[in-house]
C-alpha cells in the first residue's frame, strides 16, 4: 500500500524539477506544500460497506461515488489546488490513482496554461491549442502511460489554424516530431493507410506531422493559390543533398531535404492549393554551365566545354529561374503548360517584370 509519506517523498523527488520547469513557461502553478496541505489534511477514513460475511458489498462503480462524495464533504471548502500537468504525470507515473481521491480540488494546467478538471482520472473539458502544445500533452501522456489523457489529446482537442509559413517550417524539420506521439494523434484510418504498423520513418516525419494537422481538421492561413515543386528527373549524380526546390504564387522559393514530394502534393491539392511538380531533365544558366541526363540517366555537367560527372542541381536551377533560361531547355517545350504558368509567376515577383512585360 502507498503511504502518504511516501507519496510527498516521491513529490519532492520527482516534481519540483517539473515546477521550475512549468514557471519557465509562465503558468502560475501552486508549490508542492500547497499539495502537500491537500493530501495530507485530518480527514476521516473511507470504510467500504460490508455484507454479513464480510465482503464489500457495492459494485466498482458504486463505491467510487461513494468515496468520491465522502471525500468531496471534506474538502468541497478547500481552495483548488493548481499543478502543471508535467507535475501530474510525474506523480501518476510513480504512484497511480494517488490523487484520485482529490481529484475534485485539484485542476491540470497544460502547457499553455489552460486549465482543466478531471473526473476518475480523465480530463473533462474539450479545448482549443496550437499543435505544438497539443504534441507536448501527448508526449507526456505517453511517457505516463496515460491513456486517458492520450485519448484526450486525440479526440478531445481542437487544434487553432496555423499559417502557411508555419507549414514550410515544419516540413523542413524532421527532428521536431516523435513518431508514436504523432501515430498516437493521427486518426487511425490515416496511419493504416500511409504508415502501416504504425511505423513512421523518420524522413516522413514532417509530412507524417502535416498530415496528422490537417486529419484533425487543423487550418492554414494565408495559403498561396499555386504551388509548384521542381525536382530532378533522376538523383543519380545529383552532388547536394536537397530533395526538390518549392515556389509559390507569390515568388518565395523554398529548399528541402528528403521530403515526400508526391504526398505533400497530394495533401496540398486536397487542402485546395493547386499545386504541380516539375520534373527536370536538363539545367542551363548562361554564366555557370549546364547540366543535364545521359542516357543511363545520371546527371553530368558542362562548364566550358568540359564534361564533370557531377552536378550541383538545385544551386543550379535556382539561378536558371532567377535568369529565366530555363526558356533555352527542352523541359520548358515538353512542360509547357506547367512551365508558362511557373513563368508568369518569375516574370511578376522574382525578376520584377511584368506579366505582359
Amino acid at each position: 500500500m502507498i503511504t502518504l509519506p511516501k507519496v510527498f517523498a516521491i513529490l519532492l523527488l520527482f516534481l519540483i524539477p517539473f515546477s521550475v520547469f512549468g514557471k519557465d513557461h509562465n503558468c502560475p502553478e501552486d508549490s508542492i506544500t500547497t499539495l502537500y496541505d491537500l493530501i495530507y489534511g485530518n480527514y476521516l477514513p473511507f470504510e467500504a460497506p460490508l455484507d454479513e460475511e464480510g465482503n464489500i458489498s457495492s459494485s466498482p462503480e458504486e463505491l467510487f461515488v461513494m468515496k468520491s462524495k465522502h471525500f468531496f464533504n471534506q474538502i468541497k471548502n478547500v481552495e483548488p489546488v493548481k499543478i502543471s500537468l508535467a507535475t501530474y504525470t510525474s506523480l501518476s507515473k510513480e504512484v497511480p490513482d494517488a490523487l484520485n481521491d482529490f481529484e475534485t480540488r485539484i485542476q491540470i494546467i497544460l502547457p499553455d496554461c489552460q486549465i482543466i478538471s478531471l473526473y476518475r482520472g480523465s480530463p473533462i473539458e474539450k479545448i482549443t491549442t496550437d499543435f505544438d502544445t497539443l504534441q507536448r500533452i501527448a508526449k507526456m501522456a505517453d511517457d505516463a502511460n496515460l491513456n486517458s489523457f492520450t485519448f484526450f489529446a486525440a479526440n478531445k482537442i481542437s487544434i487553432s489554424p496555423m499559417d502557411f509559413g508555419q507549414i514550410l517550417n515544419m516540413l523542413q524539420n524532421d527532428y521536431a516530431f516523435d513518431p508514436e506521439v504523432l501515430t498516437d494523434l493521427m486518426p487511425k484510418k490515416m496511419v493504416d493507410r500511409y504508415f502501416p504498423g504504425k511505423i513512421i520513418p523518420v524522413a516522413n516525419l514532417s509530412e507524417a506531422a502535416l498530415l496528422t494537422f490537417i486529419t484533425r481538421g487543423g487550418r492554414i492561413n494565408k495559403i498561396p493559390k499555386e504551388v509548384f515543386f521542381i525536382k530532378p528527373k533522376s538523383f543519380s549524380g545529383v552532388s547536394e543533398s536537397f530533395s526538390t526546390i518549392m515556389i509559390d504564387d507569390n515568388g518565395n522559393f523554398e529548399t528541402f531535404a528528403a521530403l515526400n514530394t508526391d504526398l505533400i502534393v497530394q495533401l496540398f491539392n486536397r487542402y485546395g492549393i493547386k499545386t504541380e511538380i516539375i520534373s527536370l531533365k536538363e539545367v542551363f544558366t548562361e554564366k555557370t554551365g549546364s547540366c543535364s541526363l545521359d542516357p543511363a540517366g545520371r546527371w553530368y555537367q558542362l562548364i566550358g566545354g568540359r564534361k564533370i560527372r557531377n552536378c550541383p542541381f538545385f544551386s543550379m536551377t535556382r539561378k536558371m529561374l532567377q535568369n529565366r533560361s530555363y526558356l533555352e531547355t527542352v523541359d520548358f517545350v515538353e512542360q509547357n503548360t506547367n512551365f508558362t504558368r511557373l513563368d508568369e509567376i518569375i516574370r511578376k515577383h522574382v525578376t520584377k517584370d511584368s506579366v505582359d512585360g
